[in-house]
C-alpha cells in the first residue's frame, strides 16, 4: 500500500476502522471453541533470468506475517507438476477442450477488464496520438488486440471479459471457450462519449479512478470465492502525467486491500498509444538546393513515452498485489509530406502493433498461475486484529531468485475460512465430481488430432455429457452438429453440418462418444463446434485450436 510504504511520500494516510471487541467475560458466559482462518497467498519464483522455477518444496521456503516466521501448513506446488497437484480443481484432460467446466472447476481463472469509460474532451491533457484520433479508435485497437491475445490463450485457463463504462458490464462471463469470448467481444458496444448538456462532467482525470477501481473491485469480488488461482489483466487508457494522487489515495488503498484480502494479482497493461514525436532538426538531405516544401518528402520520428506518475502508480497498484505492469516505451514513427496536395502525415506504431502488451500480460498472467506455489498458514482468533499484516516470502538458500506475490491481508473477523475444505483433518480428501457450469447447454469434451497424412484432414473426436441430451424412443442420441473453421481474424473459411447420431451409452453416467474425420481448409486456425439438440432446441458450444498463426 502507498501508506505501508516509509520511502513513498505520495499519498495521505488512511485510518483503519476498528473491528468490534468480543464482549466482556463477566458479561457473557464462556464459551471454549477454537477458532482459525486461513492465510493463502500464490508464490511465483524465478531465477536471475526470468525463469519460473520448478520442483521446490514447502522446507525451502520461509514465510512471514509481520516479520515473524510462519509455519507453513498448506502448500501445493505446480498446477503441471505431477507432484503436489491441487485436488481443489477438476483439470481437463491434456489435449481435450470442454465446454463444462466453468470457473468452479478451473486451475487458472483470468478477468479481462478493458477501460472503456469515456472520456471528455479536454479532461486527459498531454494525450499525444489520442488528442487527433479519430471517436472509438482507442477502444477498437484494444478489441483487436484482446481478440489477437485470445486466440493465444493457454490451454486450461477460464477468461470473462468485463468492462468498466463506468459502471461495470459483463462483456462475457467465465469461459474456455475462446470463439464465445471472441464473438461475444466483437458484439459488445463500446459506450459513447458524455454529452456537454448531460449531467455534470468530469473535470480533471482524477475523477475517473474511483469509478474504474470500483468495477476492478467488483471483479476480484465475483472471483474472490472460487478455487483455482486467480488473476486480473486490466486494459487501460492511464491518466498521464497530470493524475493528482494524493486525490484518490483512500481508493488506491481500498483496491489494493480488496485484491491482497482476495489473494488475486493485478496485470495492469498501459495501452494509451501516446508518445511523444518530434521531427529531426534538420529535414535537408546532402543534395544542393532542395528545399523540403518543393517535393514529397519521408523522414523517420523520435517518438518515445517515457513513464511518468500515471505508469509508476499504476506499477505500484500492480506490484502491491504480486502482479505487475506491462507498457511500451518504444514506438517507430514517420512524417510523410505530399508536395502536390502539401499536407504532412505523421503515423506511429507502437514496436508490438499487433496488441503484444496484451497477449504478454495474457500469457503471464497464466504462466504465473501455472507454475506458482501455493502456500499458507492458520490464524488464531486471538490475532484477529483489524489491522494490515505484511506478508514476506523467500527461498533462503537461493537469495537470488525474484519472489511475486501480494503484500499482505487484513487480519478482520470477516476472513475467508479455507476455500479447499479438504485440506481439514478428517475431510474426505477425494476430488468431487465437476458439475455442469451451463446446465442449459449440451456438454461438450473435444480433442481434435491433425495427422501427418493426410495434412488436410482434421480427426475429430467428441464426448458429450449425456445428461444434457436427450434419446430417441429407439434409444439413439439424435443431435445436429455444425462445424466451422475461422482465420485468426474470426472470417469464416468454411462450414460443415451433420447429423449425429451415437448409440446411448450402456453405463449410467458414461459419456455419448462421437468421431468424424473434416477436410482442414487452408489458413483456418479455430475449429467452432456447435451441438444442438432438436428435441429440446438445447445447444452446445466450443471453439478448439487447430493450427498455427
Amino acid at each position: 500500500m502507498w501508506r505501508r510504504v516509509a520511502t513513498v511520500a505520495l499519498f495521505l494516510q488512511a485510518v483503519l476502522s476498528a473491528v468490534p471487541q468480543p464482549p466482556d467475560a463477566a458479561q457473557a458466559p464462556m464459551v471454549l471453541q477454537s477458532t482459525s482462518r486461513a492465510v493463502q497467498l500464490d508464490v511465483f519464483v524465478t531465477d536471475s533470468s526470468g525463469r519460473p522455477v520448478h520442483g521446490l518444496r514447502k522446507s525451502d521456503f520461509l514465510l512471514t506475517d509481520n516479520t515473524r516466521p510462519r509455519d507453513i501448513r498448506i502448500f501445493s506446488g505446480e498446477i503441471d507438476s505431477s507432484e503436489g497437484q491441487s485436488s481443489a480443481v477438476t483439470i481437463v484432460p491434456p489435449a481435450v477442450y470442454s465446454n463444462r467446466f466453468g470457473l468452479r472447476d478451473s486451475p487458472i481463472v483470468t478477468a479481462i477488464v478493458i477501460d472503456a469509460v469515456p472520456r471528455p474532451e479536454g479532461v486527459q491533457k498531454h494525450a499525444g496520438l489520442l488528442a487527433n484520433a479519430p471517436a472509438g479508435y482507442w477502444f477498437s485497437s484494444v478489441r483487436r488486440w484482446v481478440i489477437g491475445a485470445i486466440y493465444r490463450m493457454a490451454p486450461g485457463q477460464t477468461i470473462a471479459i468485463y468492462a468498466a463504462c463506468p459502471e461495470l458490464q459483463v462483456v462475457q462471463d467465465y469461459t474456455s471457450d475462446p470463439g464465445r469470448l471472441v464473438a461475444s467481444l466483437e458484439a459488445f458496444a463500446e459506450p459513447p462519449a458524455p454529452q456537454a448538456t448531460g449531467r455534470k462532467q468530469p473535470e480533471s482525470i482524477d475523477a475517473l479512478v474511483p469509478p474504474t477501481l470500483a468495477v476492478l473491485r467488483a471483479v476480484v469480488g465475483r472471483m474472490s470465492a472460487a478455487p483455482g488461482r486467480k488473476s486480473v489483466v486490466w486494459i487501460s487508457q492511464a491518466y498521464g502525467p497530470d493524475l493528482n494522487l494524493s486525490a484518490i489515495d483512500t481508493v488506491t488503498d481500498a483496491t489494493a486491500d480488496a485484491f491482497n484480502d482476495a489473494n488475486v494479482p493485478l496485470y495492469a497493461v498501459d495501452a494509451r498509444r501516446s508518445p511523444t514525436c518530434q521531427a529531426p532538426a534538420n529535414l535537408r538531405p546532402a543534395i544542393p538546393g532542395f528545399q523540403p516544401a518543393d517535393r514529397d518528402y519521408m523522414v523517420i520520428l523520435d517518438c518515445s513515452q517515457p513513464p511518468d506518475i500515471s505508469d509508476r502508480w499504476m506499477q505500484y497498484l500492480a506490484q502491491a498485489t504480486g502482479g505487475r505492469i506491462f507498457r511500451d516505451g518504444k514506438f517507430f514513427g514517420t512524417e510523410t509530406y505530399d508536395a502536390q496536395a502539401g499536407t504532412t502525415r505523421r503515423e506511429v506504431q507502437m514496436s508490438s502493433p499487433d496488441g503484444g502488451l496484451v497477449t504478454d500480460a495474457l500469457r503471464f498472467a497464466s504462466d504465473a498461475s501455472r507454475y506458482a506455489y501455493e502456500m499458507g498458514f492458520y490464524l488464531p482468533e486471538s490475532e484477529l486484529d483489524g489491522k494490515f499484516h505484511t506478508l514476506g516470502a523467500s527461498v533462503p538458500a537461493s537469495p537470488n531468485f525474484a519472489l511475486r506475490y501480494r503484500n499482505g491481508y487484513t487480519a478482520s473477523a470477516g476472513m475467508s475460512a479455507p476455500p479447499d475444505l479438504r485440506a481439514l483433518p478428517g475431510a474426505d480428501p477425494r476430488p468431487q465430481p465437476a458439475a455442469p457450469r451451463h446446465p442449459d447447454e449440451v456438454g461438450i469434451d473435444a480433442r481434435v488430432e491433425l495427422p501427418v497424412k493426410p495434412r488436410n484432414e482434421l480427426q475429430l473426436s467428441l464426448m458429450l455429457a449425456p445428461e444434457t441430451v436427450t434419446r430417441t424412443p429407439d434409444g439413439v442420441i439424435a443431435l445436429d452438429a455444425t462445424f466451422t473453421q475461422t482465420d485468426a481474424l474470426g472470417k469464416e473459411l468454411g462450414r460443415t453440418e451433420d447429423a449425429l447420431r451415437a448409440p446411448t451409452p450402456g453405463t449410467p453416467g458414461e459419456m455419448v462418444r462421437y468421431a468424424r474425420n473434416l477436410k482442414r481448409i487452408n489458413g483456418a486456425v479455430l475449429l467452432h463446434i456447435t451441438i444442438r439438440d432438436p428435441a429440446t432446441n438445447r445447444a452446445g458450444s466450443l471453439a478448439v485450436p487447430i493450427g498455427k498463426q
